[in-house]
């Protein structure tokens, strides 16, 4: 409901551009339940191993469950930290993040970190939402997510609160310069950006 369905197609999007091989070792930082993960292992191309890392176990263990259900068997599901990761340096082909930096306190420390473990070459690629730039756009989200998905959160959930927190916390996520300019400062190289979905959603693509 957050994202009118779309989340799928964006994700979808999003792993594509880890360029994956055959063999390949991928992080999937913030990864909640796994659905990254699972986009990424359901590649026809795709014959290498996912490490799924959140903070929070019980997102972790629905995740399990789901990829049981699934039958998918080359995910492993850790707790970790996402300012100091428990992985030695030059580890991973790829690091992706879905929806989950805006949610790290330092995301500079995040990002010294992502950098750290990657090897040489490899990709870091982060999904998360944004802000539209075109004003006449801007304005139907703001009216969404301000006032149409709170009322639906009280109906559904009888609690405005978690729906109410999305808004704000992309409000305060650095603009996208600033966010590319802070994935350079911790060591990341090439960086871009593109939006999707009129802007609502940003990816942002840095090698090693």
């Amino acid at each position: 409901m957050l994202s009118l369905n779309r989340d799928k197609y964006w994700r979808k999007i999003a792993v594509s551009e880890l360029h994956l091989k055959n063999g390949s070792l991928v992080l999937d930082l913030c990864a909640g339940t796994g659905d990254v993960g699972i986009e990424i292992t359901r590649r026809d191309d795709f014959r290498g191993s996912v490490i799924s890392g959140d903070f929070c176990r019980e997102m972790l263990k629905i995740g399990v469950v789901k990829c049981q259900r699934l039958g998918t068997n080359n995910i492993e599901f850790i707790c970790v930290d996402a300012e100091d990761l428990p992985f030695k340096d030059n580890l991973f082909d790829g690091v992706i993040i879905a929806f989950g930096i805006r949610n790290v306190q330092d995301k500079k420390e995040a990002l010294s970190e992502i950098s750290r473990i990657l090897q040489k070459g490899g990709r870091v690629v982060i999904l998360e939402f944004g802000v539209p730039t075109n004003r006449f756009f801007k304005q139907i989200y703001h009216l969404y997510f301000r006032k149409i998905l709170p009322s639906i959160g009280r109906i559904i959930s009888r609690s405005s609160t978690a729906y109410s927190y999305l808004p704000d916390s992309v409000k305060i996520f650095p603009a996208r310069e600033e966010f590319a300019a802070l994935m350079q400062d911790a060591g990341i190289r090439e960086v871009r950006y593109f939006d999707l979905t009129c802007g609502i959603v940003t990816i942002y693509v840095g090698t090693k």
